[in-house]
């Protein structure tokens, strides 16, 4: 029996180097490009994003995406906070030309989709598997943000794959990075028994609901300490700590580094 060829099981059709979750405050970033193509998709807050000479506004649960070369930057107004997942994606030049060509045609750079609220399980999940050390993991990534472009373009209703009350949890999360708050209170919001709730927020989503929020708080803590000079207990108030010191250990940990390695 002849022994099959291996390239009949290579699937993978693009790459997801990156997919992070990105908190930008009063902050306007110089014009710049990427050698992939960058795909965008908006939490919360809201800003302005200049393509090329093309000037347009952004929100929470916009889906837009730049090819490579494009010079391109986002503006966030004073006193806004906009908090999105970025993702670069590589595309073969030869085994990917139908997927970018299909972009191109279908999607369209620059092109805004309305997807709401309903992908931020996804996007969360892409993150972690992307930044694995599980080539495995990595790829789920890639065939993850692979399937979701193809629903996209084909207009197919994208089931998120979560929970509703990971949604929710998820949307408390959200609205909560500034102030503090216990599982206690997240189980109050989502009405679920606590060991039931954390098996699931980790099913779908791949970590501890608390390790997840505290992930935002601190995403959103090193990007105040990289953009502004607030003292650090300011800093520590606005992602819902009262003690600086006691903020200044979890962001340690959290980060491997001290606060102050962050400073601009």
């Amino acid at each position: 029996m002849a022994e099959a060829d291996p390239s009949m099981y290579d699937i993978d059709i693009m790459r997801v180097s990156s997919c992070i979750l990105v908190p930008r405050t009063l902050r306007i970033f110089e014009p710049h490009v990427h050698g992939g193509y960058e795909v965008h998709y908006v939490l919360s807050g809201r800003g302005a994003f200049d393509l090329g000479a093309q000037t347009f506004g952004v929100k929470r649960g916009d889906f837009f995406y730049t090819r490579p070369g494009t010079m391109h930057r986002m503006v966030v107004p004073d006193g806004e906070y906009l908090l999105q997942y970025i993702a670069i994606l590589e595309l073969d030049p030869d085994h990917d030309a139908a997927l970018a060509k299909d972009l191109e045609a279908i999607l369209g750079e620059g092109r805004i989709r309305r997807l709401g609220d309903r992908y931020h399980a996804v996007f969360a999940q892409m993150s972690r598997q992307a930044l694995s050390i599980d080539a495995r993991q990595r790829r789920a990534a890639s065939a993850r943000m692979a399937g979701l472009l193809y629903d996209l373009m084909v207009d197919t209703p994208i089931a998120s794959g979560s929970h509703p009350a990971v949604e929710q949890a998820l949307e408390f999360m959200r609205a909560h990075v500034a102030v503090a708050y216990s599982l206690d209170d997240l189980l109050a919001d989502v009405g679920l028994d606590k060991s039931y709730f954390i098996r699931l927020f980790k099913k779908h989503v791949g970590v501890p609901p608390m390790k997840y929020a505290m992930n935002l708080k601190m995403s959103a803590a090193s990007d105040l300490l990289r953009s502004s000079s607030d003292p650090l207990a300011a800093v520590a108030a606005r992602v819902g700590f009262d003690d600086e010191y006691h903020f200044a250990k979890r962001f340690k940990q959290w980060s491997g580094t001290p606060p102050g390695a962050h400073r601009g």
